[in-house]
């Protein structure tokens, strides 16, 4: 007796408190139906044993689900956790480099301004994290209280049940052209990178010289003014590539209208790299002198090394580029 007792309690303690008592009568009934007359202990282990956990059958009692998210919406759930969750960490780790561009430590200390850059990062990346998880956590929590529907299968993505209707919607991606997902991370990572580089070079590229505050630019690269005469073009290329990198994510896969288009913006990037870096007076003339003692030379020949230089890497990588990704969309997938 102790025993069914026990058990009705561990049942009902899960419900609410106005359907405790009506349940367990209910329950306290269909137990004793399962034992025979001259019922044991073992009987009452049997009975108990055949009706389960009591978490479970309290669940099929109780009205509300006794999840969090549940199989009907776990599916979505998962998938827009996937979707959103590295896009706000991505955003949140642009945010962070893009301050401490703007606001370097100061006297230009640039080891200093690095290791803020990744501990700021990582505070605010796995902030940002936590942040998300919880408030699409609980939407999905708060959507599945709400939903009074009976039935609890899981649902698609447009939020209905799923039926053979939905493939039409999904395209078939072989694994032999399947653009994975890290490329589309690094893609935007990449973008604001070149992007930083461009719009503050005197205040990331040049010579370095240990100061009072560590390692500290003393010499800009690049004459800032002569950079940003080109800033249209620039601004052009960081909108084409933004949008060729949404246009890969819709796609996700490559195809021969996906790499021309890649083609055509690595062409457009190196002809205007290629103007930018020859462009006369570009590179400062403090820094050619640095450089031209640092490897006992002249000036004219450090600028002459540097400008060819960039200009064959930039064109040797354009074409490596273009190959890689006609050969990408050229892959033939046989039929399964």
């Amino acid at each position: 007796m102790k025993m069914i007792n026990l058990y009705i309690q561990e049942v009902t303690r899960r419900l609410p408190e106005k359907s405790r008592e009506d349940i367990g009568l209910e329950l306290e009934s269909t137990i004793y139906d399962m034992l025979p007359e001259d019922y044991d202990e073992e009987d009452v282990k049997e009975a108990l044993q055949s009706l389960g956990n009591p978490a479970i059958l309290a669940s099929k009692y109780s009205e509300k689900p006794m999840h969090l998210i549940g199989p009907k919406y776990f599916d979505v759930y998962t998938s827009f956790l996937k979707l959103i969750l590295p896009i706000s960490i991505i955003l949140s780790l642009i945010t962070v480099v893009a301050v401490k561009v703007l606001n370097p430590v100061e006297g230009g200390a640039v080891l200093e301004t690095i290791l803020e850059i990744i501990g700021e990062g990582i505070w605010h990346m796995l902030t940002v994290a936590i942040h998300t998880f919880f408030w699409i956590t609980v939407t999905f929590a708060i959507v599945e209280r709400a939903d009074k529907e009976n039935n609890r299968s899981p649902i698609s993505m447009n939020f209905k049940p799923w039926t053979p209707d939905d493939l039409k919607m999904v395209t078939y991606l072989p694994k032999e052209k399947r653009i994975k997902n890290y490329e589309f991370h690094f893609g935007l990572i990449w973008t604001v990178i070149w992007a930083a580089i461009y719009f503050y070079a005197d205040r990331l590229i040049g010579v370095y010289e240990n100061g009072d505050n560590g390692l500290r630019l003393v010499s800009p690269a690049f004459d800032q003014d002569i950079l940003l005469s080109f800033w249209p073009w620039v601004v052009l290329l960081i909108i084409g590539e933004v949008a060729l990198t949404v246009y890969k994510y819709m796609k996700k896969q490559w195809t021969y209208r996906l790499a021309s288009l890649q083609a055509l913006y690595e062409l457009a990037t190196t002809v205007v790299f290629v103007v930018i870096i020859t462009r006369s007076n570009l590179f400062t003339t403090e820094f050619l002198q640095k450089t031209g003692e640092l490897f006992d030379t002249t000036s004219s020949k450090i600028e002459a090394s540097m400008t060819w230089g960039l200009v064959t890497i930039s064109i040797v990588y354009t074409v490596i580029a273009i190959y890689d990704v006609y050969k990408k969309a050229n892959i033939k997938v046989k039929d399964r």
